[in-house]
């Protein structure tokens, strides 16, 4: 398999992120990670590929490995998992390592899982290969092992389900399709997708499975973390509740997970930033490009229960707009970095969610729907542009259209039928 071979396949970011993984791997790292850490509350779908596909995982891991010219190989893992830990540690080749880490929030950010299996740094604006890291998700290895175009997901489904579980279904398969084949136990609800603490609270269930989902989470309409989500709709109710209520404790900095890798990432500044900001005068922190967008500011530190997140993102913006770029000294890690890590625990009673089943083994709902709604553009670059029109009978796995641009990626049918409809964010096929 080469490099192009994987940009045939579509294979982009499965953990969330959906950057083109070909383009990834164009570099030459010493070190490969596979991110194993998964360290959204209630997601177990990586747990379960592990435990049922070791196999085509440890074989994508070892093709990446050896496209990259990687010389050894690490497996972040967190400790909670003794059974999936002794089965990659007795399958494993010399030169990968399994290691595992804290059961704390947010292990899964790559930078910080870099620090927790290799000790490394990665400075501000720097990427991991700057110290001669790449890291790549469990389920990403899994589509490069299996060799084949990436047209179907899997997902875990929890919350308020009368039984979580990790399942896999076509790409382009409604939300609301997923869930009809699940038990909700509360009579009115809202799904988050993606995970608690970075996914998305949607408002329609007729939106769509893409290659970067990984998760539908039911919570009832009036749950904490709903009433949390709908607080800050749009940058506006972030600005304006800081400006009321922000006392600036400086609790949202003190727990995030970068400014304790010695990251200059500052919440309270850019909550401070919103309480002074005028029109004629625009405050920012360019430090605050370092967030990694946890959501643990937010969701877990601050005490008045405002938007520190939201606050950083609006300087984040603004310092792009602006061009800024980061010129400090090197940084090092906080002293008080091992006495702040968020146990999962602790997060999952703060957000309210130890009411739900914490678990999701992989089960066969043999999902198949008449009508897929295959998106374009729900990877990082540019959308992929047509190469079928309307009338045009494919297969699954068939190319329906092109990655584009330096940055992009293919996207094939996920399911036998007939394209309904083709516009610049998606195609239909109807089964046949």
């Amino acid at each position: 398999m080469t490099i192009k071979d994987i940009e045939n396949l579509g294979v982009i970011g499965a953990g969330g992120a959906g950057f083109p993984t070909h383009v990834k791997m164009n570099s030459q790292p010493g070190t490969l990670i596979m991110n194993a850490a998964e360290c959204e509350p209630l997601l177990h779908k990586d747990m379960a590929l592990i435990l049922h596909y070791y196999e085509v995982i440890l074989k994508g891991f070892k093709i990446v490995m050896e496209l990259t010219g990687a010389k050894q190989g690490i497996i972040g893992i967190k400790n909670k998992h003794p059974e999936e830990i002794e089965l990659l540690k007795s399958k494993v080749e010399s030169n990968i390592r399994v290691v595992t880490v804290d059961d704390v929030y947010p292990a899964g950010d790559e930078v910080t899982l870099i620090y927790m299996t290799t000790k490394r740094i990665v400075q501000p604006g720097a990427l991991p290969i700057s110290v001669g890291c790449l890291v790549q998700n469990v389920e990403t290895f899994y589509n490069i092992g299996n060799n084949k175009p990436v047209v179907d997901k899997y997902i875990s489904v929890a919350g308020a389900v009368e039984e979580p579980a990790t399942i896999v279904v076509p790409v382009g398969t409604t939300y609301k399709e997923v869930l009809s084949n699940f038990k909700i136990t509360t009579p009115r609800y809202l799904v988050r997708s993606g995970g608690l603490m970075m996914g998305i609270l949607e408002d329609d269930l007729n939106n769509v499975v893409s290659k970067r989902t990984g998760a539908l989470i039911v919570l009832p309409e009036d749950h904490y973390c709903v009433t949390m989500y709908q607080r800050f709709p749009n940058e506006h109710a972030t600005d304006i509740i800081a400006k009321a209520g922000c006392d600036q404790c400086s609790f949202c900095t003190e727990f995030c997970p970068r400014y304790l890798l010695g990251q200059p990432v500052r919440p309270e500044t850019a909550m401070r930033n919103r309480m002074f900001t005028r029109e004629d005068m625009s405050l920012f922190d360019i430090g605050n490009l370092s967030c990694c967008e946890c959501n643990l500011c937010t969701m877990y530190a601050c005490p008045e229960g405002l938007d520190p997140k939201g606050a950083t993102l609006i300087e984040k913006q603004m310092a792009r707009k602006q061009n800024s770029i980061w010129k400090g000294e090197q940084i090092t890690v906080h002293p008080m970095y091992e006495y702040r890590k968020v146990p999962t625990k602790k997060l999952m009673q703060r957000l309210d969610v130890l009411m739900f089943k914490d678990k999701g083994p992989l089960l066969n709902l043999n999902i198949n729907p008449q009508k897929v709604r295959v998106p374009l553009n729900k990877h990082v670059g540019s959308a992929a542009i047509a190469v079928v029109t309307e009338g045009d009978s494919v297969k699954k796995y068939d190319l329906i259209a092109k990655g584009s641009g330096k940055i992009s990626s293919n996207v094939h049918a996920s399911i036998n039928g007939v394209i309904k409809k083709v516009t610049m964010d998606e195609i239909i096929i109807q089964r046949i």
